[in-house]
């Protein structure tokens, strides 16, 4: 899934930030949703998510992308 976005990246650095400037249970929001890569690791770590993205297209592939993380969310 990840390289349908034009700008992937490692998911443990996305995880390091997660995990080091979110508290469980906290928010975390990535205005530029991408592929959904922040999403899948907060929800991974506990933690809530905000997400948005200007291209339809990138939506979708995040929302696939989380409901891998969260499979009752998108029912």
């Amino acid at each position: 899934i990840c390289h349908d976005n034009e700008a992937p990246y490692p998911e443990k650095l996305c995880e390091f930030f997660v995990r080091s400037f979110c508290p469980p249970g906290g928010m975390c929001l990535d205005p530029f949703l991408g592929s959904g890569r922040t999403g899948a690791v907060a929800y991974r770590w506990q933690r809530r998510f905000i997400g948005c993205d200007l291209r339809q297209s990138q939506v979708e592939i995040a929302r696939k992308r989380i409901s891998e993380e969260t499979p009752m969310m998108f029912v």
